[in-house]
């Protein structure tokens, strides 16, 4: 696995490469997520069929922090500029929450470009707002989420509860190392910065501002859409209504899982992520 930096629009970018083949890219959510965090441990699987590049959104991971701030149609257009940066005319692409909404943006406005599409609990499937109380309060109220980060940084007990009350179904498969990794990533502010600024972009007195319910009818990309049953941030029903929207699309609802399915259940992520791309065939 490789630490690698391009510069995209103007903002120094970090990726993570391994493998070789036809390449995926994937890409990760909001709030205490990285490409690392999401996909590290998984790409030494995935390099085995693909190649693979995680890209760290401006803001988080190791990549720079933007001086402005970036909504979803800007981060769409990030994402075509740092496929043209790497020369990939055509990628398999898999996005997890937020980066699902990026990933699905960029399937609409340039469908040419992508050979599969995976969306994991997708965030931008319709624009109703999130039920549970704590993602409700995070959307509707940036202080409320700032508050909330910065004890997080100083309190590994609040992360693990937000991991095991919010994240997770199982809280048994939050273990130390995991709260030892996010924990370390919330020591830096610019992911903070860049979640209470996306939620600026977002919130809207009627709902979300991305939805691409609209479009889905339209969209002309091999859609897989992954969902965890008990998903507390994005409800699985939104994928079920996005798939009934998407014609040829799979729709796979994980039992007994959370919003994080890569974490929570990597063997089904693996399966059926490769069983979507083909497994890095060329056909």
């Amino acid at each position: 696995m490789r630490s690698r930096h391009v510069r995209v629009g103007g903002i120094h970018c970090h990726y993570l490469q391994a493998g070789s083949g036809p390449p995926l890219v994937l890409l990760h959510g909001t709030a205490i997520d990285s490409a690392n965090l999401s996909y590290g441990f998984l790409l030494p699987e995935l390099a085995q069929h693909h190649s693979v590049i995680a890209l760290d959104w401006p803001g988080y991971g190791l990549s720079e922090h933007p001086e402005t701030e970036l909504s979803i149609p800007d981060l769409v257009s990030l994402l075509a500029q740092f496929l043209d940066a790497l020369g990939l005319e055509t990628v398999h692409l898999a996005g997890f929450s937020m980066g699902g909404a990026v990933a699905l943006g960029l399937a609409l406005s340039a469908p040419e470009r992508i050979r599969t599409l995976t969306l994991t609990g997708s965030y931008g499937l319709d624009s109703r707002a999130p039920l549970p109380l704590l993602p409700y309060l995070a959307m509707r109220a940036p202080r409320f989420t700032t508050a909330v980060s910065w004890s997080m940084r100083r309190s590994r007990r609040l992360v693990r509860l937000v991991l095991t009350r919010i994240v997770f179904s199982d809280p048994t498969l939050v273990t130390a190392e995991l709260v030892e990794q996010v924990y370390e990533q919330l020591q830096a502010p610019e992911a903070e910065r860049s979640f209470v600024a996306w939620l600026r972009s977002e919130i809207r007195p009627a709902g979300l501002s991305t939805s691409y319910e609209h479009q889905l009818q339209g969209l002309a990309v091999p859609t897989l859409l992954l969902h965890g049953r008990d998903d507390r941030v994005l409800s699985w029903r939104k994928a079920v209504r996005a798939a009934d929207q998407v014609a040829g699309s799979k729709l796979v609802v994980v039992p007994r899982c959370g919003h994080w399915v890569m974490r929570e259940a990597p063997d089904v992520f693996l399966r059926e992520l490769l069983g979507w791309t083909g497994g890095g065939s060329a056909d």
